[in-house]
């Protein structure tokens, strides 16, 4: 009995194949092609079991097909010239060089199946055609295996346009063909430019490339992952580093009703559960901004290490970002366009603001470094009077002055009265927050100091020093 069940299901087996083969025959017929860069794209409404929606076909998506199965895909052209708020995208093919610096800071620690150079200097400078433009909207937050990319955004530039490509899949059965028409994507490409791609895109993608077989054997792009600059420069001036923010706050594009981008897994199930396309326009508009935007801030940041600030770039007018503008761009080797900035900070007039007392006393610390200690002092003596004033006051800058005046200077009893402050300044954060054991410690120190000086002045002068003089120099 055995043996005959099992000869019958295998002619069930088999006839089923059969059918299959025939209707597939009979759909490929009927299917109009087109093809795209060596891919076919079927025209036509009957992709098998899921039908192409005509919604879909407004919004310009395609049916795409290649060995692994189909997916959708969506292409959008921007002919050049094409400006995308304040930066012309053709501007991509000479200002990419520029990012070489940034391109070696970010990968000079990956040593996986890579030769990496030295100095930034060896560092092969990426062109535009090696640069693929990425963004992925997935089902969830985190890199683990559960995560999938529902929608993935490509942007590439070329002599003529800048193209854009989203794929989507309408079921998880075709993943795997999106994945093999990425990877073909691949091919010619040295750096990825996304925004926290380095840490969740590309995780994210080559988890789904190992779990759909794939294996991590070739050289891997190198990454140009624009979140780090963009929290470099603009974390204490704007609100947020999200992408959006960044792109209307100093690229000059304003997006109005976007969907966020926390909103596009629970679209895409609601696309799944009612099969309408409408859902998911909003997302196609917000990972085709995105993936414009990426290339907007690929001008910029090529703009700032090209020597174009202050003319193709403008310069930064809040105090912070300008120094923190300077701060990166010495840290990517321009101690020029570093220097100059450094000068207009030092000659911005002291304001009533607690806040910059921040950008001040980094500003010192720097010359301090640089042993310029005549340019640090007047901004630890602009930090000082600032902290004074504040609700919660610092006390760096009179303990820079304390120790100033005290082992360089020798003038005991200005170094007595900084250090004195910075002990009711300690007192007074002490009342305001919570006592910690560090702050009890620092007054201790404080007191510690005050001793020690008025014992030098006793040495010097004779008679102790009572009481406490806030006069300042």
């Amino acid at each position: 009995m055995n043996g005959l069940k099992e000869r019958l299901d295998r002619l069930r087996a088999s006839a089923m194949a059969a059918q299959a083969g025939e209707k597939r025959e009979e759909t490929e017929s009927a299917v109009s092609e087109q093809t795209v860069d060596g891919v076919m794209i079927d025209k036509a409404d009957d992709g098998g079991d899921h039908p192409l929606h005509p919604v879909f076909r407004r919004y310009g998506v395609e049916v795409c097909s290649n060995e692994a199965g189909s997916f959708l895909l969506r292409r959008i052209v921007y002919p050049f010239p094409y400006r995308h708020g304040r930066y012309a995208l053709e501007d991509l093919n000479d200002c990419t060089p520029h990012l070489q610096p940034v391109a070696w800071r970010q990968n000079r620690t990956d040593k996986r199946k890579r030769w990496m150079p030295e100095t930034a200097a060896d560092y092969p400078a990426p062109q535009s055609s090696g640069l693929l433009f990425l963004d992925t909207e997935t089902t969830g937050l985190g890199v683990g295996t559960g995560n999938v990319p529902f929608m993935i955004g490509i942007g590439r530039c070329t002599e003529e346009a800048f193209i854009i490509e989203q794929t989507l899949i309408r079921h998880p059965g075709e993943e795997r063909a999106m994945l093999t028409w990425l990877l073909e994507q691949f091919h010619g490409v040295t750096h990825l430019v996304t925004y926290n791609g380095r840490t969740f895109d590309w995780p994210v993608l080559a988890n789904r490339f190992i779990l759909n077989g794939w294996r991590r054997s070739s050289v891997e792009p190198g990454h140009l992952d624009f979140l780090h600059p963009s929290r470099a420069l603009w974390k204490n001036t704007l609100p947020t580093c999200r992408l959006s923010t960044v792109e209307e706050e100093r690229l000059g594009v304003v997006r109005g009703d976007d969907v966020p981008g926390s909103l596009a897994p629970e679209l895409y199930f609601r696309y799944l559960r009612e099969g309408n396309p409408e859902h998911l326009y909003g997302v196609f508009v917000h990972n085709e901004k995105d993936v414009l935007a990426l290339a907007s801030l690929a001008v910029h940041f090529g703009h700032l290490l090209g020597g174009g600030l202050g003319a193709a770039a403008p310069d930064p007018t809040d105090a912070e970002e300008r120094f923190r503008t300077g701060a990166w761009l010495e840290q990517h080797g321009q101690l020029s366009e570093a220097e100059r900035l450094y000068d207009l900070l030092a000659a911005t007039e002291q304001g009533a603001g607690s806040g910059e007392i921040g950008w001040r006393l980094a500003l010192a610390a720097k010359y301090k470094r640089h042993g310029s200690l005549h340019r640090a002092l007047p901004m630890w003596e602009q930090a000082a009077s600032l902290s004074e004033a504040s609700r919660l006051p610092r006390l760096e800058a009179h303990l820079e002055l304390a120790i100033h005046y005290e082992h360089r200077i020798k003038d005991y009893g200005s170094a007595l009265r900084y250090a004195e402050v910075a002990l009711e300044l300690a007192r007074r954060r002490i009342a305001l927050a919570r006592i910690s054991a560090a702050g009890k410690q620092e007054r201790e120190r404080l007191e510690r100091r005050i001793n020690r000086l008025k014992r030098k002045l006793q040495r010097e002068h004779g008679p102790p020093v009572t009481g406490r003089c806030s006069e300042r120099i």
